[in-house]
């Protein structure tokens, strides 16, 4: 986040805290409950946002040398990432052309020169072309440049890798317009770039809830004084935070207890992660939140209606890295997942208790914006699609 905007939040922040009050809404907002456990609409949801927009995936930190390359799973579409001996990233469906075999098996790797089929031996180079057919003579004369790896529009930008999940055509660039898509949260994602920081943690978590119903968990500090009165309540001042929505995206900061001390410093010398975080919501289903130094990645996919899972990945500055013991990286990460804990143990109660008939709608307060607005950002590129 550049500086002007660092010093606009934060005096938001202070004014909220001067005057007991809160970002408000004009009004409360809902969501109707089946949104969380309907069929068609989970299939409609998948087959837009988990097919056809730009997902996070991966990490610069993960494919930084010709040879990297690592593997995912959790959109539904099998991808295969590799950085090819030309420098360049590039993204495959991870299925053989023989017999649709997964190619790779490994979550990632390094030094890698070819993919080789596990199931009957056939070959692809890191640019995803066929190399080579076992016993080739038995399949006559093979058109082999179009039974190459299947091609998928891939972006490298800001430390972060997305890819749209759906197999490219033959006439189709292999690139994403990644700036055009962030829009205006793409100044920030240039501020806090995260290219050079390297990849701490990285653990799957598989709620039993709707995908949507994770991302909710991120949208307010409301909850915080009940749900984490044991872990992360401590840190912060209650239900303060300033929300922005950013086209689809949004970004919120939430104020930390030592806010109030920025009242007896120069106004040139505030910096925002000192005494806030700062979340960014990249839709559809990408949380980023940047401490003072580590940023918390959440990435949310859907695995059925009612289930999920989440990576979060722990992203650590390299300075501060050397600075700090692995015993304080380690705490910082197992703070994270205690407050997830708390948060899907409750959640994984709401999801069941939709089907109880207590309620027809989820209601948002006033302060509770964020979820107002990404739900609407949801239903609005679903009725686009209709």
């Amino acid at each position: 986040m550049r500086q002007p905007d660092q010093l606009i939040f934060l005096d938001r922040l202070l004014t909220m805290v001067r005057s007991n009050t809160r970002d408000d809404a004009p009004s409360v907002s809902h969501a109707p409950v089946e949104e969380y456990f309907d069929p068609l609409r989970y299939r409609q949801e998948v087959g837009l946002f988990f097919r056809r927009y730009p997902v996070v995936v991966a990490f610069s930190d993960q494919l930084r040398k010709a040879g990297d390359f690592a593997t995912h799973d959790a959109t539904g579409q099998p991808i295969l990432l590799v950085r090819g001996s030309d420098g360049v990233l590039r993204a495959f469906l991870n299925v053989c052309r023989h017999r649709s075999a997964t190619v790779e098996g490994k979550a990632c790797g390094s030094g890698k020169r070819a993919f080789v089929c596990p199931y009957h031996g056939w070959s692809y180079d890191l640019t995803g072309r066929l190399l080579g057919i076992t016993d080739g003579q038995a399949f006559g004369k093979i058109d082999r440049p179009s039974h190459g790896l299947r091609p998928l529009a891939v972006a490298e930008k800001y430390g972060l890798v997305w890819v749209v999940p759906t197999a490219l055509e033959t006439a189709e660039q292999a690139t994403i317009d990644i700036d055009g898509f962030l829009g205006t949260v793409q100044p920030d994602l240039a501020e806090w770039d995260l290219a050079s920081w390297s990849l701490h943690t990285s653990v799957a978590i598989r709620p039993r809830m709707n995908w949507k119903l994770v991302v909710d968990t991120f949208l307010e500090q409301y909850h915080f004084r009940f749900a984490h009165s044991g872990s992360v309540a401590r840190l912060f001042l209650d239900n303060i935070a300033a929300f922005e929505q950013m086209g689809p995206h949004m970004r919120v900061a939430a104020a930390k207890r030592s806010l109030t001390e920025l009242v007896t410093r120069p106004r040139e010398n505030w910096r925002i992660r000192e005494h806030a975080v700062v979340l960014y919501q990249l839709f559809p289903n990408t949380v980023l939140i940047y401490g003072q130094d580590h940023c918390s990645v959440f990435t949310t996919f859907p695995v059925s209606v009612e289930e999920s899972v989440m990576q979060l990945t722990l992203l650590v500055d390299p300075h501060e890295r050397q600075r700090k013991p692995e015993s304080y990286w380690k705490a910082t990460g197992d703070l994270l997942q205690t407050a997830l804990a708390e948060d899907f143990a409750i959640a994984e109660n709401i999801q069941r208790n939709f089907h109880s008939g207590a309620n027809e709608r989820q209601t948002f307060g006033k302060f509770e914006k964020a979820l107002g607005w990404y739900h609407h950002e949801i239903d609005r590129a679903l009725a686009a699609e209709a």
